[in-house]
């Protein structure tokens, strides 16, 4: 092709059509710089071809990720949701003074205080793309900024995790394990992630009776009520999370529609 060109521009200098030789010319650059911009053209489209699909990956990933969290998070919500209905129980049973007429359903709801569950979010996906440059890929300004949110709000929550745990092994536990024959508890106890039942427990109740003079009492609900009251800041960060990801993932099914 381009020694076709050539012999048409060296035809027309023979033939001295200087004239029609600097049109010829002119034509040809405009053929040059328009082939030049349609391959430009191509290669932008084929790039972001490219990005669009590594989009639909990470949102499509995304959006597994946040599902699964979403299963993982409302199994941890019934859990806690327990431990807070056996905390009123325990209360009422307190304040009744009746814990030596319901002394097996005293034995079960001490378990299942301290049957709490902690949530662990997945974040592989969402903390690869915020830390690893892939940010940027996603066009949605929105969903960036959610993703961001998502893993201030996961840290945030640890410390009242960690702060209800605490409060469990160096307050109440102490206070339990001098009154109650905790052992008990073996008889009726249920671990939520033990699916295969492997858990092996006690067969019969402890010889020992529960020591609660009446001047405890107070202390007792107390003790209980102080628990309830840190695990309460979980159970609302929980329910929180639950909104957040439900909005998230409309977010992202909104934004893979679009695709």
């Amino acid at each position: 092709m381009i020694k076709f060109f050539r012999k048409i521009r060296q035809n027309l200098l023979m033939e001295n059509k200087t004239g029609k030789y600097f049109k010829y010319a002119l034509g040809e650059i405009l053929l040059v710089v328009i082939g030049i911009l349609l391959a430009l053209q191509i290669n932008t489209w084929n790039q972001q071809r490219i990005e669009d699909k590594k989009e639909i990956e990470l949102l499509t990933s995304l959006k597994e990720e946040f599902q699964y969290n979403l299963t993982s998070l409302d199994e941890s919500i019934k859990v806690n949701n327990k431990v807070n209905q056996s905390c009123a129980a325990l209360t009422q049973i307190i304040r009744l003074n009746s814990l030596e007429e319901n002394p097996d359903l005293v034995d079960e709801l001490l378990i299942n205080i301290g049957a709490f569950n902690s949530f662990d979010a997945i974040t592989g996906v969402s903390s690869e793309i915020v830390n690893s440059g892939k940010l940027s890929i996603l066009k949605n300004g929105a969903i960036r900024e959610q993703l961001g949110n998502w893993l201030t709000l996961i840290i945030d929550c640890e410390e009242d995790i960690l702060f209800r745990s605490d409060n469990y092994t160096m307050n109440l536990m102490p206070f339990l394990m001098e009154r109650f024959p905790l052992a008990n508890g073996e008889l009726t106890k249920k671990l939520p992630f033990d699916k295969n039942n492997y858990l092996k427990t006690y067969k019969e109740k402890s010889p020992f009776r529960f020591n609660l003079p009446k001047e405890d009492l107070m202390e007792f609900e107390n003790q209980v009520w102080h628990h309830k009251h840190n695990h309460d800041y979980v159970v609302i960060n929980e329910l929180n999370l639950k909104d957040f990801i439900l909005s998230t993932i409309t977010m992202l099914e909104k934004e893979l529609e679009k695709q």
